[in-house]
């Protein structure tokens, strides 16, 4: 810890958190709001970095003052990298958050293709704001002589909104089992050699001819599922587009109309009839 405190003494950067508050805050409200701000900043560190030791995610309080509830922030890696490296992940974090809640601070506002713990996350950071009769919440990257760097800020009447959409996103995420078709027949229609995406659209895409006949992007939900269609792609002896892929896939809508496949599981791997 001394090492630092002898950093930050220098001028580098922190996140600065601000509850700006007219009622109490109810306990579980605020620490569910820190805890998903640390929750956030350890999926944003990973997916930056996918060799990153968990604890070195962390955030740490070094400093918490009166008045307005506002807390410094510095990660647990903070001592092992350089000052100007944390100047840009910290950046890089509150434009991250910003990006999260722009679409959602508009009433129906939707964010495309998130997890649902993501979606938790964002409810719960806005919770303490949303139920103050006149809050706000300030989110800041500054450097300890209070230069801000980057700054997001969300009002009560927004993070009610946030809150909402959030909620109504993630129990339609929740409830699309709907949409999922079990043991159903896929061909590729474009495959690609980039490294392996587990829940995120790939550039692979796939025809499910019991849905229609139009090639759409691959989602998958699994390591598992994603490997094995690798698999065929990367086989040196065979042709991934003579192969019938019996799966169990989840259909991705947008406006009531197939956007997307995410491939829940890969039963079994067919070679196709070239002759038919």
């Amino acid at each position: 810890m001394s090492l630092m405190v002898e950093r930050a003494a220098e001028g580098e950067a922190r996140i600065v958190i601000v509850f700006e508050n007219r009622d109490p805050i109810d306990l579980l409200d605020f620490t569910a709001s820190l805890s998903a701000v640390a929750r956030e900043h350890e999926a944003r560190a990973r997916a930056n970095s996918p060799s990153i030791n968990v604890d070195e995610t962390r955030l740490l309080v070094v400093d918490v003052r009166k008045g307005s509830i506002v807390l410094e922030l510095l990660p647990a890696l903070a001592p092992i990298i350089s000052s100007m490296e944390y100047t840009n992940t910290a950046i890089d974090f509150v434009k991250h958050l910003a990006s999260l809640v722009s679409p959602l601070k508009n009433v129906g506002g939707r964010l495309t293709d998130p997890a649902t713990q993501q979606l938790k996350n964002l409810n719960d950071m806005v919770a303490s704001v949303a139920k103050d009769s006149g809050g706000q919440l300030f989110i800041a990257a500054k450097y300890t002589n209070g230069t801000t760097l980057q700054e997001l800020v969300i009002r009560k009447e927004e993070a009610q909104i946030i809150s909402a959409n959030a909620l109504a996103q993630r129990r339609e995420i929740e409830n699309r089992s709907s949409s999922i078709l079990e043991r159903v027949l896929m061909t590729l229609h474009q495959s690609s050699v980039e490294d392996l995406k587990v829940g995120k659209k790939t550039s692979e895409k796939g025809i499910v001819e019991r849905i229609g006949p139009t090639p759409r992007p691959l989602i998958y939900a699994s390591d598992l599922a994603g490997q094995r269609i690798k698999e065929e792609i990367f086989r040196s002896d065979g042709n991934p587009f003579q192969k019938g892929f019996v799966i169990d896939v989840d259909v991705e809508t947008v406006g009531g109309k197939p956007r997307a496949y995410r491939v829940l599981a890969v039963h079994e791997v067919i070679d196709l009839d070239e002759e038919d």
